[in-house]
């Protein structure tokens, strides 16, 4: 637990304790809430988690969940953002403010920061209604937190140098080199290193180019892939708009490329919990690839698994599920079924099956997972020890009395002798 966060557990605890009603807002990322969720869970606050039942915000189906539990003071309402992605959510939340208040109970609204923004400009009413506000930090924020002063500092403005001649060149391939640096230290993981190299490189080429440049585009889509990788998604979200400025400008909307950014800056949101601007950008850039590139083709495949994990997160598993399975049926054409990115869609639609309770169904998907991969990397590698972990839990869930190693022996047997 980080230590500043346990003065928003005290917090927590003096609410469910001793407040005896109200409307309170914690703000925490999923991973944070999903914590929060499991340390209660077994005590007398029920929790309503919205990526287990997923829907917009409507108060009768909260109070109907309410009316069934009489005897509970202190009511959970996990993953909120979920619920309020649209206008009409917001709305409807604004316009029951006062009937929340009437069922005389604390109810503790778990959101991101996102959905903190979310409330506080769409539904006022609701928010102004609010008797406290937590916050809690992952590891990354308070780091980032501690870093703010060393970031303030005022650089002495440098005098503009001009590049000519053979100067022009060696500039030219200074970028070039630093541009080969950091490719080579992503390679090896070393993304700060990496990032460091990429912004001495983009301020040679904007220097050098301008602003308006492919180039530049280019250089900036590598940093944000860069400050995804660590976690800096407001980083990330400038330096995606920023590449997707020019791209749009120079390529035009519907370009491969332009698709690229689409679905990377996507990738941001997602990691945020902004579902529906990932939804819709997942989309857009999937129209792009369908139309320029065909669906028989890996990219539009790609963007189909994004946007089926973008609908899992919400608990879309329907909708999810034929996605994942749409992605599968093109890599099993262009890469065969034996291909080490199949099992990776194997495991995919194995996921749906398995949260949905399906375990047998789900079985047999892991199985042609592990398959491939035991085959092509052995039983150390880590990605076959996650589809193992995967098929185990699966089949725990389906016969918890059973020999899984046994079971397993048995089925990779058949396999051979098939």
């Amino acid at each position: 637990m980080i230590e500043s966060n346990q003065k928003g557990y005290q917090t927590l605890g003096w609410i469910i304790n001793q407040s005896e009603q109200g409307l309170f807002l914690v703000i925490a990322d999923e991973m944070m809430q999903e914590e929060i969720v499991e340390i209660y869970r077994q005590g007398m606050v029920k929790i309503y988690d919205y990526k287990q039942h997923p829907n917009d915000y409507f108060f009768r189906d909260l109070q109907m969940w309410v009316s069934t539990l009489p005897e509970t003071q202190v009511f959970i309402i996990a993953n909120f953002h979920l619920a309020i992605q649209d206008k009409e959510s917001l709305n409807r939340l604004n316009f029951s403010r006062d009937m929340l208040e009437s069922l005389e109970k604390n109810f503790i609204f778990l959101t991101t920061s996102y959905g903190d923004e979310q409330l506080s400009v769409g539904a006022y009413d609701f928010y102004s209604f609010i008797k406290l506000k937590i916050t809690f930090y992952n590891d990354y924020e308070m780091k980032l937190e501690k870093k703010k002063e060393s970031l303030l500092v005022v650089n002495e403005p440098k005098k503009e140098e001009k590049w000519e001649g053979e100067i022009l060149k060696q500039k030219l391939e200074e970028a070039h080199i630093l541009i080969k640096q950091a490719r080579d230290k992503k390679d090896k993981a070393h993304y700060e290193e990496s990032e460091k190299l990429l912004l001495k490189a983009l301020e040679i080429k904007e220097k050098l180019l301008g602003i308006e440049h492919l180039e530049i585009a280019e250089i900036d889509y590598q940093l944000a892939e860069m400050y995804k990788i660590q976690c800096k998604y407001k980083e990330a979200e400038e330096f995606y708009k920023k590449s997707l400025q020019i791209q749009e400008k120079v390529l035009g909307e519907e370009h491969p490329n332009t698709a690229r950014n689409y679905n990377s800056l996507a990738g941001v949101y997602e990691r945020q919990g902004k579902y529906k601007e990932a939804e819709n950008l997942c989309e857009k850039a999937l129209k792009i690839r369908e139309k320029i590139l065909g669906e028989n083709h890996l990219d539009t495949a790609t963007n189909y698994n994004d946007l089926a994990y973008v609908y899992f997160r919400q608990g879309k598993y329907k909708e999810a599920k034929i996605l994942y399975k749409k992605a599968l049926r093109i890599s099993e054409k262009i890469l065969g079924e034996n291909h080490s990115d199949i099992a990776n869609s194997y495991n995919n639609v194995a996921e749906v099956y398995a949260i949905q309770g399906k375990s047998i169904i789900a079985l047999d998907y892991y199985l042609k997972a592990y398959r491939i991969l035991f085959l092509k990397f052995g039983l150390q590698h880590p990605h076959t020890q996650l589809v193992y972990e995967n098929i185990k839990r699966a089949y725990l869930e389906w016969n918890p009395k059973g020999n899984f190693k046994q079971w397993l022996e048995e089925k990779m047997q058949e396999d051979k002798q098939e």
